[in-house]
């Protein structure tokens, strides 16, 4: 991804431009390489998504962070609330956005505080910021828990697009392996077995007989095929996104060979990140625990976090309830025990943070090279049987006609 970054030089001159990196640490890493001094660094958006968002009613994760920044911004420099909100409005490209900010200003006019404000927008406004930025209203330091929402927001963001990038990768391959098996069978094949349906002479393997049952099917009816089998999967996605569905899917994902894997470090990066910024703006444990497990993204880690809650509320650990399950490393678990007995289990947790975030980041880079070991097996398979299906019948009509 690209970064728009300002920076002072060593020779103190102001300086932007674009830097590309996977995340916002490796950006802040090269640029303090040349001994620049960030004074704002943000995650280069399309202008195209920012059109999309602002007609399908959504916010993108830049733009929270652009807002979240700016706010910090503007209130560090003792600029009176509903002023810095005016000006973050001027400059919001994005008018749905644009027009909740306006519902903001006018809810503060009316005696709101921003955390209340925020709160009556929970489809732009999640429950974690308006959590945070309250947590921030009480300890009179919300200039830094904007700043600290930014940071989070990027690294959620870099997280989530890991786990894009992992989940969209197998999806493509299938997709084109299947539209090409389609294509084949109800357009290619049917000329190439005609010759075998026309030669009584020869007996057929069984592979074949399947292969022309299959072509004559596909090429007689591939106008009812295509819909029906687009059908069962819109069927297929639209269950998933009910609510057992959701539930169902997230149990199934976690336990595909080397995808399982490359998902748990990203929920585990996840959880610590959000939970890690929450305690450190002092919400209690279980106050952070629940917020947590609203926004994991997986309904079988939003289970156990949810029962933590219950039972750290009896007097439980909560390294001790996680060790009943097997969705966290045992050195996860360790690492939060030892935090819990020294009392700083939010340091723990951004240990935990960075390292997982860290092999997230490589597993995802490498999950290539170990899902095309697997896709070269299947389309050998394929090859092979195509391959046994048309060209031996052919050679034996050849050798009897010889």
């Amino acid at each position: 991804m690209k970064f728009k970054y300002t920076v002072l030089t060593s020779g103190n001159k102001k300086r932007e431009g674009l830097v590309s990196a996977e995340s916002r640490e490796e950006a802040i890493s090269i640029l303090k390489k040349k001994n620049n001094k960030i004074i704002n660094l943000e995650i280069k958006g399309d202008s195209v998504l920012v059109f999309l968002g602002s007609f399908l009613g959504k916010v993108s994760a830049k733009e929270f962070v652009i807002f979240s920044r700016q706010l910090a911004i503007l209130i560090d420099s003792n600029v009176p609330l509903i002023r810095a909100l005016k000006s973050i409005h001027t400059q919001t490209d994005n008018d749905f956005f644009a027009g909740k900010i306006l519902e903001l200003i006018a809810d503060i006019e009316g005696g709101a505080s921003i955390s209340e404000a925020l709160a009556k927008h929970p489809t732009v406004f999640s429950n974690f910021y308006v959590n945070m930025v309250k947590a921030g209203e009480v300890s009179g330091n919300l200039q830094e828990t904007l700043n600290n929402l930014a940071d989070n927001i990027e690294k959620n963001y870099d997280l989530t697009n890991k786990l894009k990038s992992a989940t969209y990768y197998p999806i493509f391959i299938l997709s084109v392996m299947f539209l090409v098996g389609f294509g084949m069978m109800a357009f290619v094949l049917p000329s190439l077995l005609e010759i075998l349906k026309e030669n009584d002479n020869v007996v057929l393997p069984l592979q074949t007989r399947i292969l022309i049952w299959l072509t004559d099917l596909f090429s007689t009816y591939w106008w009812a095929i295509g819909p029906v089998i687009l059908g069962i999967i819109g069927s297929v996605i639209y269950y998933f996104r009910t609510e057992d569905g959701r539930k169902e899917y997230d149990q199934i994902i976690l336990k595909i060979p080397i995808f399982n894997k490359i998902l748990k470090n990203i929920y585990v990066a996840r959880f610590s990140e959000n939970l890690t910024s929450l305690l450190k703006n002092g919400l209690t444990i279980n106050v952070a625990l629940n917020i947590t497990a609203d926004v994991i993204g997986n309904d079988v880690y939003r289970e156990v976090i949810k029962d933590a809650v219950f039972r750290v509320k009896k007097g439980d650990k909560i390294g001790d309830v996680f060790e009943r399950y097997d969705i966290f490393p045992p050195i996860v678990i360790q690492m939060i025990q030892v935090g819990e007995s020294t009392g700083r289990i939010d340091y723990s947790l951004s240990k935990i943070t960075e390292f997982y975030t860290k092999e997230a980041d490589t597993m995802v880079k490498n999950f290539s090279s170990l899902i095309e070991p697997i896709i070269m097996v299947i389309l050998a398979i394929g090859v092979g049987i195509l391959v046994s299906a048309i060209l031996l019948p052919i050679y034996q009509i050849s050798q009897s006609i010889g």
